[in-house]
């Protein structure tokens, strides 16, 4: 069974057939798949590399087969990005910079759907105490590590966050583990602010701050961001843009007066040296890094419409899973 989606936002579940598995690769039995913020754009606004396609780069699932017996009964999870191996930066193990690079969910086909060839080089092992949401979360919960990486935060230090959806709550979560002081938020929705109250935070009301995160992708988001930050202080850029972002005369100056530091980051480490999803999955076994909190909706791979729907109708969701019957 599989959730196919075409042009103009129609969805089907359809039957599937048994993925073939290539040399290197493994069969996953899929038994949960986040709906990514990226993933809307793809569904509702004809953004995708191709129709129809199966979404979905953020699953967990256990090996049903592989030519690797090691791995039979494994739990995973799975890097979605596919390198091309021969480009400058995967000499350098620097993945998320591929020059060729290849996708699970965007690509080529994802994970909504019941089972998947996947490589083995992308596959992940879930530690015991990890449950299958959670691993299936592991790609958001290792791009917002990699951002926080950035900002060095010294512990005591007050946080902004802008955007207090899947991204910015994970971010949120890595900046107390870090030693943060209070970790502040400012969205648009009510209903967001709220649910990140119930979850600790504070609304942000221009306490002063050593860093900022910009993690819902407006401009006038990162404007506040530069105004928000004291002297020296640092801003990571980890949100998608949908448009063009400005910045104020009196923000460039305030960039330099102040000194300030701004990072991009994109995606997340995937090499022996520099591991996000490792640490990541270890975080979430100690129980440092709780991504099933923000789980606010659950649907089986049958009720793919449904989920959809909830995000069309602009009812309150957080992170939406679909799970394998």
């Amino acid at each position: 069974m599989k959730l196919v989606i075409n042009k103009d936002a129609r969805i089907s579940v359809e039957k599937s057939d048994r993925p073939v598995m290539k040399e290197g690769e493994s069969i996953v039995k899929v038994k949960a798949c986040g709906i990514c913020g990226s993933d809307v754009p793809r569904f509702f606004a004809n953004k995708a590399y191709f129709y129809p396609i199966v979404l979905g780069h953020e699953f967990s699932g256990i090996v049903e087969e592989s030519e690797n017996k090691d791995l039979i009964g494994k739990r995973v999870c799975v890097f979605p990005i596919l390198p091309c191996g021969k480009c400058e930066f995967c000499q350098k193990e620097q993945y998320a910079n591929c020059e060729h690079y290849d996708y699970y969910g965007s690509r080529r086909c994802g994970g909504m759907q019941d089972r998947i060839a996947v490589k083995n080089f992308n596959l992940v092992e879930l530690p015991e105490r990890v449950s299958y949401e959670a691993g299936a979360m592991t790609e958001p919960c290792a791009v917002c590590l990699h951002a926080l990486k950035k900002l060095n935060i010294e512990r005591g230090k007050n946080v902004v966050i802008y955007g207090a959806g899947t991204i910015g709550l994970l971010c949120g979560n890595w900046a107390r583990s870090f030693g943060a002081g209070e970790v502040y938020f400012v969205d648009l929705d009510e209903r967001k602010l709220r649910f990140a109250e119930d979850l600790g935070y504070k609304r942000y009301n221009g306490e002063r701050v050593g860093y900022a995160i910009e993690a819902s992708g407006a401009g006038a988001c990162l404007n506040s961001a530069i105004s928000s930050v004291e002297p020296f202080g640092k801003i990571v850029l980890v949100g998608n843009t949908s448009g063009d972002v400005n910045i104020s005369k009196d923000n460039y100056s305030k960039i330099l007066r102040k000194q300030l530091s701004l990072f991009g980051s994109w995606n997340s480490d995937f090499a022996s040296y520099s591991n996000d999803w490792k640490e990541t999955l270890s975080a979430m076994a100690a129980g440092i890094i709780q991504p099933e909190k923000i789980i606010t909706h659950r649907f089986s791979l049958r009720e793919g419409a449904t989920a959809f729907k909830v995000i069309e109708n602009r009812d309150f969701y957080n992170k939406i899973m679909l799970l394998s019957d």
